[in-house]
């Protein structure tokens, strides 16, 4: 008894560090893979079927260029390419194409760089704006400056709170002497001159 609950629990921790790529948005399984290696993973495997094995390679290499540059090249010797038997809903069983990709982490992490970055969050999507801070933390920054003015403070906030809970969960939180609030005067098209509200959070391992 105590061996098969041992090889179950075996067969969680190695489903933890799978992600079945499907039908959803090509960012979603992005965040999947981002999410494990910022968890401790030092491998991830992307395994997609039939028509989702393009979305596959989107998906790694999206990570490997853009969130999380310490990944290696998985050309060559981790990539699997096979066929899997599939029980139809009619009962029939059909074979399908498959591609199993392995993501793993490089031994030399890049260098800490001594100075901070600075993202400033416009109009963009928000996703926008986490995708470069999360991009900056991985590449060894000490910490990211956020800055926001007006009806986009309120973005600034999503973005860190999205980068914290579901990127880089080292993040410490920011609350108190990391974030400063205050009012600038802009001028306006017409010349004139007003105040408006501005935010800048730092946030840091």
């Amino acid at each position: 008894m105590q061996e098969t609950e041992a090889q179950t629990q075996s067969n969680k921790e190695l489903q933890q560090n799978v992600v079945f790529i499907g039908k959803k948005p090509t960012m979603n399984y992005v965040l999947a893979v981002v999410t494990q290696f910022n968890s401790g993973a030092k491998e991830v495997t992307i395994k997609a079927r039939g028509n989702a094995i393009s979305r596959a390679i989107d998906v790694a290499e999206i990570v490997r260029k853009r969130f999380l540059q310490d990944i290696k090249d998985p050309s060559t010797n981790h990539i699997t390419i096979g066929s899997e038997e599939l029980s139809n809903e009619d009962g029939t069983k059909s074979n399908v194409s498959f591609i199993q990709i392995l993501a793993s982490t490089s031994q030399t992490k890049p260098e800490n760089l001594t100075q901070e970055s600075t993202v400033y969050i416009g109009k963009k999507p928000t996703m926008n704006y986490v995708l470069a801070v999360v991009t900056q933390m991985n590449n060894g920054v000490p910490g990211v400056v956020i800055k926001a003015r007006g009806n986009s403070t309120s973005k600034a906030v999503d973005v860190i709170e999205i980068t914290r809970n579901r990127f880089v969960p080292a993040i410490k939180d920011p609350s108190g002497p990391g974030i400063n609030i205050k009012s600038e005067e802009l001028t306006n098209e017409d010349g004139t001159r007003s105040k408006i509200s501005s935010i800048q959070i730092i946030i840091k391992k």
